[in-house]
């Protein structure tokens, strides 16, 4: 079997948890024998051509200096070189990516009559939580993408699945819910680290709707009460400058620290050293650093927003907190820096439900078993 997988970006170069998820599945599908071509656009002194674990990556198209920083000049380039791609190479299945290479997928795809998987992460809740900087324009382009004729629509989580169908019309008989996994082996060849205690830290990109700035205002006040935490910042994104002069204007300069471009050693331990890991994210299709925060046995705070209320049971592995309310974000990380033994159950329960939920080889099964049914 010869799988195309259509994206924008791809690991090591950006590290987002769309690119980290069919990173896992790729890789997952080489080792059973499926042969794994990649297309994504051009990064600047990167080749067009890589192998990476097995996995052809190819890149075409505009050249990005600085992912995922694109214009719609971009878009539009991308959408041509990836049709061509496509009409020119043959393959069994292609499995476009949300959002720019669905259309420009779908579009080579009934050319060529190859059956097509769109897979989509999440929906937009507003104009401010979408997936490019022009949000009248992703908005309506929105509404259009996910109603292509795809043969079958992944999506990762219950509540995009029921947006989906809701809020955009799609048949739920075309639509398969497959999980995001952990990469377990990854997380245990880091040998167990000692807690640092009241460290918090959050992971991702420094994005508007990933709301890191409510985070800070939580932890000005948490500051008031437990003096000695410390909070965490790892990502990058348009947001940093906002973030970083955030942090100074509250002079919270030496409590606050930024990491970013850290090797899978270094982002481990600085997780597994955490006593709570943060999301105030409005937007998410999954929040896989929840899942892989909790399979290193830390317990995490987010919005109940998305996907993240599949991965996060309020109270047992975690706390979910209603979009917006930074005074409850501030009471429930404050609850578990304070109570170390609910701390350590939930971390230990979320451990669990990544083993027993978001096991990668269950998953690429389920995957598999969505394209023999086509």
């Amino acid at each position: 079997m010869k799988i195309c997988i259509v994206t924008e970006f791809f690991i090591p170069h950006y590290f987002g948890g769309g690119e980290r998820r069919f990173y896992q599945l790729a890789k997952k599908l080489v080792e059973k024998g499926v042969q794994v071509d990649l297309i994504c656009m051009k990064i600047k002194d990167v080749p067009d051509y890589e192998n990476i674990d097995g996995i052809n990556v190819h890149h075409i198209g505009p050249t990005i200096e600085n992912p995922p920083a694109r214009s719609i000049f971009d878009f539009i380039r991308y959408l041509g070189s990836v049709i061509s791609w496509l009409l020119k190479n043959s393959y069994d299945i292609i499995d476009a990516q949300s959002y720019s290479p669905l259309l420009s997928s779908t579009i080579a795809s009934k050319i060529k009559k190859t059956p097509i998987l769109g897979t989509i992460y999440d929906t937009s809740s507003s104009g401010s939580d979408q997936w490019m900087n022009h949000s009248f324009l992703a908005n309506t382009l929105e509404k259009f993408l996910v109603n292509l004729p795809f043969d079958k629509i992944i999506t990762i989580s219950k509540s995009t699945e029921k947006s989906l169908t809701d809020d955009f019309g799609v048949s739920k008989d075309k639509i398969e819910l497959i999980y995001i996994g952990v990469d377990t082996q990854k997380y245990d060849a880091i040998d167990t680290i000692e807690k640092v205690c009241d460290k918090i830290i959050f992971v991702g990109r420094l994005i508007p709707h990933k709301h890191v700035d409510h985070l800070v205002e939580s932890f000005e006040e948490i500051l008031k009460s437990i003096p000695n935490a410390r909070l965490v910042i790892v990502g990058r994104g348009d947001e940093k400058k906002n973030i970083i002069d955030l942090v100074s204007s509250k002079s919270l300069d030496d409590y606050v620290s930024f990491k970013e471009n850290l090797s899978d050693e270094d982002l481990i331990t600085q997780i597994k050293e955490s006593e709570v890991l943060v999301l105030p994210s409005t937007r998410e299709g999954f929040g896989m650093v929840l899942a892989e925060a909790n399979y290193c046995e830390v317990p995490v705070v987010t919005y109940a927003s998305g996907g993240t209320l599949d991965v996060v049971e309020d109270g047992y592995n975690g706390f979910l907190v209603e979009p917006g309310n930074i005074p409850k974000l501030t009471e429930k990380i404050m609850l578990l820096l304070n109570d170390k033994q609910l701390q350590k159950q939930m971390g230990t329960n979320g451990r669990i439900k990544v083993e027993t939920q978001f096991n990668w080889d269950k998953i690429v099964d389920e995957y598999l078993k969505v394209i023999d049914d086509l």
